[in-house]
């Protein structure tokens, strides 16, 4: 493990579980160095984050300030500390459902991370029917590929222009061959560097989350699940609800929202979404149903890998 330049330590006094958080499926790059020792190439430096007893993280970086702020400030931003999770679901909820309130609480450790809008993008077309595994191997070959090179095996992630402009056969060989998919990230990674696609614009709270869900789901390769997945992991927009198998499951078998189709369709989606935003919360209905997919999967059906 090579030294990096600038150190700093972050105290909290709020429950955090890191593991989790960096490997439940929100982020795709980091990696684990040891017991308590976690890397990743975050807004285009290094980041290390050392976890400490009691509730101290040791962080190491490649620059003094990154994203503008000092390391400490940063990676309090960067981890969601700043929610409030013991207010995260409504009265309603915790008088209806009390057995999964108990439940869910058990993994308030879990954060909601504010990630870099055009990697989130592009790590999300990626995500579309493959496992945590392999995406992770495709943002990591993306990067290699396409991205600046910073130190030892590290690599930034490739900006809007360096995608806008990669050959096609060799984007595909980083996106397991999947020359469809590819096609999509380089015409979306020109519409970002044209202009035309302006994540910023897109972040709460410059704008509303129907009208960022409604602008994603434009181009090919963005669907219902993928806009959602980007709006609340990318842009901020923590009323985004992303529905995929588990969640389909948990939403039928604790709340009795099921499909009136065998296939998720987008009027099927929306309807669901909006019932989970009803019964959990619209303001942070994100990161509530991220907490009750982890208990789903921890404690339901007893999942160990992400």
């Amino acid at each position: 493990m090579f030294e990096l330049p600038f150190q700093s330590e972050l105290l909290y006094d709020v429950p955090l579980n890191l593991e989790a958080t960096l490997f439940c499926g929100q982020a795709f790059r980091w990696q684990k160095l040891g017991e308590d020792t976690f890397q990743a190439v975050v807004y285009g430096e290094i980041l290390r984050l050392t976890a400490l007893q009691p509730n101290r993280l040791l962080i190491g970086s490649t620059a003094e300030c990154i994203n503008s702020k000092s390391l400490r400030d940063f990676v309090w931003h960067y981890l969601g500390l700043e929610d409030d999770v013991s207010t995260l679901l409504p009265a309603s909820f915790i008088q209806t459902y009390p057995h999964l309130y108990q439940g869910a609480s058990a993994y308030f450790g879990l954060r909601l991370l504010r990630q870099e809008p055009f990697e989130t993008l592009v790590s999300f077309m990626c995500a579309q029917g493959v496992g945590i595994a392999l995406i992770r191997r495709q943002t990591t070959f993306t990067s290699q590929s396409f991205g600046d090179f910073i130190a030892i095996t590290e690599y930034k992630f490739p900006t809007p222009e360096q995608l806008a402009n990669a050959p096609i056969g060799k984007l595909t060989r980083c996106t397991n061959n999947n020359a469809h998919r590819a096609r999509h990230i380089r015409a979306i990674s020109m519409a970002v560097a044209r202009g035309d696609l302006n994540l910023a614009q897109l972040s709460a709270p410059h704008c509303d989350f129907e009208t960022a869900r409604e602008t994603l789901l434009r181009y090919s390769g963005i669907g219902e699940k993928i806009a959602d997945c980007v709006c609340l992991f990318g842009l901020g927009h923590h009323t985004a609800f992303p529905i995929d198998t588990h969640v389909r499951q948990y939403l039928e078998a604790w709340f009795g929202l099921s499909t009136h189709t065998t296939s998720l369709t987008s009027k099927e989606y929306r309807r669901l979404s909006d019932a989970a935003r009803r019964i959990l919360g619209a303001e942070q209905a994100g990161l509530a149903g991220q907490l009750l997919f982890h208990y789903w999967r921890k404690d339901v059906k007893h999942m160990k890998a992400f």
